[in-house]
């Protein structure tokens, strides 16, 4: 727990945390002002539930963990995702519940008894849906790389390996990402999250690219990410077995 104090306070000081993630959390607040007073308090909680997931992130991220991040992040794509399909279609709404089998599988367990499969759930409405397309990207390698145990997973270089006398070879964990890897997360969560808020602009009917203040905040963050992307620290040569950056 003090290392993830050390790297965090080591980091406060970095663009990426001072300046890019308030901003995107300004961007976040200005929606609520905006859609808050006009649309449905679901979405305006779901988008609430989006913005929780950008500062748990952060946190996480400038701690140095930034590959446990990548859930909170591929949640938030879940939630706007069902928040565009109850949008387009109320339907959408009821399918994402399965209210019936769902408590089948909880009174299943209380029973001791394994619970009953769910059907994937297939939107309508949103085939080929643009505004989702980079958020579907990141979601596919997210569930593939951070988020389940996975040969990509056990791939990424959580080890340093040492070698030791005779054929011996000393194995310790490595915890801690490095600088860059840290800093192109920062960058890469933030501007997951911008699209994220877009899908809710369509939610609340375009309403959030016409405000000229949310409008500001964007044209900020946008020029401050690309500078950010671009100044980051080199690549540090791993070990074999090392950390990837």
């Amino acid at each position: 727990m003090m290392a993830q104090v050390a790297n965090a306070e080591a980091l406060a000081e970095k663009p990426h945390f001072s300046a890019l993630v308030p901003l995107a959390d300004r961007m976040y607040r200005c929606i609520v002002e905006i859609a808050g007073p006009k649309y449905s308090p679901t979405l305006v909680k779901l988008l609430v539930l989006c913005h929780r997931e950008l500062l748990v992130a952060a946190s996480q991220v400038q701690r140095g963990l930034p590959y446990d991040a990548a859930a909170n992040t591929r949640r938030a794509i879940e939630i706007a995702k069902v928040a565009l399909a109850a949008k387009r279609d109320i339907t959408n709404a009821e399918k994402w519940l399965m209210a019936a089998r769902r408590q089948a599988r909880w009174d299943a367990r209380e029973q001791g008894l394994k619970p009953p499969g769910l059907p994937g759930v297939q939107f309508a409405g949103l085939e080929n849906e643009p505004l989702l397309a980079q958020l579907q990207d990141f979601f596919g390698i997210a569930s593939d790389m951070y988020v389940h145990f996975t040969p990509e997973f056990f791939g990424q270089g959580f080890f340093t390996h040492t070698p030791g006398e005779g054929n011996a070879i000393q194995i310790d964990p490595h915890y801690f990402a490095d600088e860059r890897t840290v800093l192109q997360h920062a960058v890469m969560l933030c501007s997951l999250h911008v699209k994220i808020m877009r899908v809710f602009d369509a939610c609340f009917d375009g309403a959030v690219l016409q405000d000229a203040g949310w409008k500001m905040l964007s044209t900020t963050f946008e020029q401050l990410a690309a500078e950010l992307a671009r100044t980051l620290p080199p690549a540090v040569e791993s070990e074999p077995g090392g950390p990837t950056p």
